[in-house]
């Protein structure tokens, strides 16, 4: 493959202007890990100061909405959790509209996803034993030898078999990367043959349930990942932003080529000014 040719990385004076909304990724554009990134609470005041609708979209199903607003307000930014939309959310919208309330579920994934689904399905533990309806994976740090056997036999069985997303990897501060929940859906999929069902960036539920709360018209993504951020971006008919802050180098080949290449997400600031 050819390498596209670069975008031009933007001083984004007219992306505010040129925009009706905006969709912000979390990790790798807003914070790494624990640490905010330098200047990232300033480019969402820069978006904020516009007046126009702006959307937290994450794959990060761990995060819960009222946890992200006290941290940003930590940093400063003040944002309601209605404008952020998380794996967890999205997976709640999926089990509704599919009928899996009261569904016997193996959540292998942080037990802040388990609690918050933990009214609509019934969750079982990963013990033996134990049979499930539904399988849903996410980053499990838990996961194990016998985890993997239980989740395979159920999805073998006939579960419905959903992962919160295929990020391979997540970025942590100082440049780290810990296993994502790609990494274990994948184990998963080997064992069984079946394909997840993947709800986050770049698939089709993430992004329509994303453009039915800001729109189809005039978005812009804003994100650190080609294979999620801009390729969930283009399917859904917005722009997509590329940060350089998170996982995608600047000198990647890029396909699909990004509608702009940000530094960071302070260059909203540095330019809005």
């Amino acid at each position: 493959m050819s390498a596209p040719n670069r975008v031009p990385l933007d001083t984004a004076a007219h992306l505010l202007d040129e925009y009706n909304a905006f969709a912000i990724d979390l990790d790798g554009v807003v914070w790494r890990g624990e640490v905010l990134i330098e200047g990232s609470i300033e480019g969402l005041k820069a978006i904020r100061a516009t007046g126009k609708p702006m959307l937290l979209l994450t794959n990060n199903g761990g995060y819960h909405p009222n946890d992200v607003v006290e941290r940003l307000a930590e940093g400063g930014f003040e944002m309601s959790p209605d404008e952020i939309l998380t794996t967890s959310l999205v997976a709640r919208e999926w089990i509704i509209s599919n009928d899996l309330r009261n569904a016997a579920a193996f959540v292998l994934a942080p037990q802040t996803v388990a609690a918050q689904l933990a009214d609509l399905v019934k969750i079982r533990y990963l013990e033996a034993g134990q049979t499930a309806d539904l399988v849903l994976i996410g980053r499990d740090t838990d996961f194990s030898y016998l985890r993997l056997a239980l989740a395979a036999d159920a999805v073998r069985g006939g579960a419905s078999f959903l992962s919160l997303n295929k990020d391979p990897v997540m970025p942590i501060e100082n440049g780290g990367m810990l296993p994502g929940t790609g990494s274990i859906v994948a184990a998963v999929e080997a064992a069984t043959g079946r394909s997840a069902t993947v709800l986050g960036k770049p698939e089709e539920p993430m992004m329509r349930a994303a453009a039915e709360r800001i729109g189809y018209d005039k978005v812009l993504m804003i994100g650190d990942r080609l294979e999620s951020d801009i390729v969930g971006a283009k399917s859904i008919g917005w722009d997509g932003a590329l940060v350089m802050t998170g996982l995608t180098p600047v000198d990647a080949l890029m396909d699909p080529q990004p509608d702009h290449l940000l530094v960071s997400l302070q260059t909203l600031a540095r330019s809005g000014n």
